[in-house]
């Protein structure tokens, strides 16, 4: 009885670990060439960033609420890391707070090469009330 319990057990622990590596092999070639890479840690330290401090600025409003910033994406930050650097440290007078004494020089390069793999929102609807659109 004990020896049947426990092959149980096993086979039961071992069943998701064979699912995952079948759907692996049965995944098409679109598929991965559309699904993310994987973040690196630097980038991942960057999105736990980002979500913390930066999101609630900078992300897709929601209903009734109003975006202050702009949605940032890789086409954005791609050749101007220094200024984006810059901008994060410093911040800018009446519209953005600065972070340089916030956040270590790392944590706001994380920022940045996490803000480089942020693929470009789909445009929203225009004239919704309380939207405020600064990417146009």
């Amino acid at each position: 009885m004990r020896i049947g319990a426990l092959v149980l057990i096993c086979s039961l622990a071992a069943f998701p670990l064979q699912v995952r590596a079948q759907q692996a092999k049965t995944e098409s070639p679109a598929a991965a060439a559309t699904s993310p890479a994987p973040l690196n840690d630097a980038q991942v330290l960057g999105r736990r960033l980002f979500q913390q401090r930066c999101a609630i600025c900078h992300t897709e409003s929601t209903p009734g609420a109003n975006r202050y910033g702009p949605v940032l994406y890789k086409e954005l930050i791609a050749g101007n890391e220094d200024t984006m650097r810059e901008f994060i440290s410093n911040g800018s007078k009446g519209k953005m707070p600065g972070f340089k004494y916030g956040l270590e020089t790392r944590e706001i390069d994380a920022i940045v090469e996490y803000l480089k793999t942020l693929s470009r929102p789909a445009k929203r609807n225009q004239g919704a009330p309380g939207d405020v659109n600064v990417m146009d």
